[in-house]
């Protein structure tokens, strides 16, 4: 078999085709007119008119932004302080407008574009959030008893005649939304027993023990409808005293 014709390295191709042909050559590209200066590619005029693309697409954004903001923000007051203070049922408006937390709400609800409307919305639903909340009936039976009711209108008949202004009676409301709450006021008005506002405590007597059984059929000691929790204390510290290591 003869030997296949070694090919000189520096000979073109075999296959009779001429370098590069068959082959897709480059597209030609083509320079504005614009950009061409003594037929060649004029740098600083495609820099200038880059910069001028640029500012345009900025212009057009930044209005497209005020646009989109004077749409979101039309029913918005003119400045913060322009919010006026809503009227809700049941709540003082003057105590409202002094309330610590209205200066906050005004600067978020200018911020986010909030109406007037949508202003007194978030007021009421806070002060729905914040409300007392009634207590379940079946909560305070199993925390405090069958007897609930008459110890609850114990509570709230001293707080009633504790409380020197609407101020104080509130936060004695405010205190009073829990069985817990209620325990703690029975320990307070057995602290107070028949103290006057802001009167000193008289001076505690010793009681005697036929006083103090006979404090004990006293109805305010064992009757749930007329319990008295002071009293019922009284009776109780009277025994302690006299039996420190005994109690009733």
């Amino acid at each position: 078999m003869a030997d296949k014709p070694q090919e000189n390295p520096g000979s073109p191709p075999s296959n009779g085709q001429s370098p590069g042909q068959g082959q897709t050559p480059p597209p030609e590209v083509k320079i504005p007119d614009k950009y061409v200066k003594d037929g060649k590619p004029d740098l600083a005029a495609f820099v200038a008119g880059h910069n001028e693309l640029v500012g345009k697409f900025t212009t057009k954004t930044e209005d497209l932004r005020k646009e989109i903001e004077a749409g979101l923000f039309k029913e918005r007051p003119e400045a913060a302080d322009k919010y006026a203070v809503p009227d809700i049922p049941n709540v003082d408006k003057d105590e409202l407008a002094n309330h610590p937390m209205l200066g906050w709400w005004r600067e978020q609800a200018f911020t986010g574009g909030l109406s007037q409307k949508k202003f007194d919305e978030g007021i009421a639903k806070y002060i729905e959030v914040m409300a007392p909340r009634p207590i379940p009936e079946d909560d305070l039976k199993k925390d405090l008893g069958d007897n609930y009711k008459q110890r609850i209108a114990a509570v709230e008949a001293w707080a009633q005649k504790t409380a020197k202004s609407d101020g104080e009676m509130k936060v004695l409301e405010a205190m009073a939304t829990s069985a817990d709450g209620i325990k703690l006021f029975e320990r307070m008005m057995g602290v107070a027993g028949n103290m006057e506002g802001d009167n000193p405590p008289p001076k505690q007597e010793t009681l005697t023990v036929e006083q103090l059984r006979a404090m004990q059929n006293d109805p305010k000691y064992f009757d749930p409808a007329q319990r008295d929790p002071a009293f019922i204390k009284k009776v109780e510290d009277g025994y302690a005293k006299l039996y420190p290591a005994k109690r009733p």
